[in-house]
């Protein structure tokens, strides 16, 4: 696992969470949901760290994230996600009105420079579980990660949701153990026991429990920012209102399936997920942290200074 990255995205505004929740503490020894997901990453031999991040992103708690891994022996890299990061001259123009970063396509792109092997990606503020790195790191050790073959985890929808507003979720279609295709949705939320979201087409659809969701846990070759590259320039090109739309990572991955590029298979679990998209959200989130340390999943602090 020495030469496998764990890419971090830890650059989204906060918006809805009216705050930094990337950064926000939730642990009893004040770490952040991300600092669990580093705990479980180095757990399995990852040794490469790298942060999408946006230029607000406090230098204390770099030099804090900076001290943690090297006491670990680890190496960590920041990369800034701007608006024009990466992005050839030539539609500079065309992204002068827009206010944020591209999405999560573009956040993951914006590591090329600085990851050359196989690595795992995660949002910074989701919670996914032990279980999800260990069963990533056999694919990569088992050499099941290529140019040719990808990996995601995918969990239930029911166990993604948020009582306190909607979400944002792919919602992946299966043939046996490989990824057939995954479709954006935003606005989901459940409503008298029934779960509806909209496409990319702002189009509302009634959606399963039981969907299978991605929840950008990845399991990628560096070849994935080729792929990026292509859709990017693409989606620049034809894309008529860009100070809005969004350039989503499962749909680059959903673009390469189609075209025959590579294949991608899905680890399911059944693990429940948790996270900060709304402020109300941390109350839940502290619970669940604090259960899992009285189980001894995690000690009570998890950096030993």
């Amino acid at each position: 696992m020495d030469k496998t990255s764990l890419l971090i995205l830890a650059g989204g505004m906060g918006s809805r969470y009216r705050g930094s929740k990337q950064i926000d503490t939730v642990g009893s020894g004040n770490e952040s949901l991300m600092e669990f997901a580093i705990f479980d990453a180095l757990k399995i031999g990852i040794r490469k760290f790298v942060l999408i991040i946006n230029s607000k992103f406090p230098e204390d708690y770099k030099i804090r994230l900076r001290k943690i891994l090297e006491n670990n022996d680890a190496e960590l890299n920041f990369v800034i996600q701007q608006t024009d990061t990466l992005i050839p001259e030539r539609f500079h123009s065309k992204l002068q009105n827009r206010k944020k970063p591209l999405g999560t396509g573009h956040a993951v792109y914006c590591a090329k420079d600085v990851i050359d092997g196989p690595f795992l990606t995660i949002n910074a503020d989701d919670y996914y579980g032990r279980q999800s790195f260990e069963n990533a790191a056999e694919l990569i050790k088992n050499h099941q990660i290529s140019n040719q073959f990808f990996g995601m985890t995918a969990f239930e929808l029911q166990n993604t949701l948020s009582e306190n507003g909607s979400v944002s979720r792919g919602i992946c279609r299966l043939n046996a153990d490989l990824l057939e295709s995954v479709e954006e949705f935003t606005s989901i939320q459940k409503i008298n026991g029934q779960i509806s979201g909209q496409n990319k087409k702002g189009e509302s659809k009634e959606l399963n429990q039981n969907d299978l969701v991605s929840m950008n846990f990845w399991i990628l070759d560096a070849s994935f920012f080729r792929l990026a590259e292509d859709e990017l320039t693409e989606f620049l090109e034809n894309t008529e209102d860009l100070p809005k739309s969004e350039f989503y990572l499962p749909s680059v991955i959903d673009k390469a399936i189609h075209q025959n590029r590579i294949q991608v298979r899905v680890l399911k679990t059944s693990e429940k997920w948790f996270g900060l998209t709304y402020r109300e959200d941390k109350e839940n989130v502290i619970g669940e942290i604090e259960a899992m340390q009285s189980k001894g999943i995690y000690p009570k602090k998890l950096w030993q200074e």
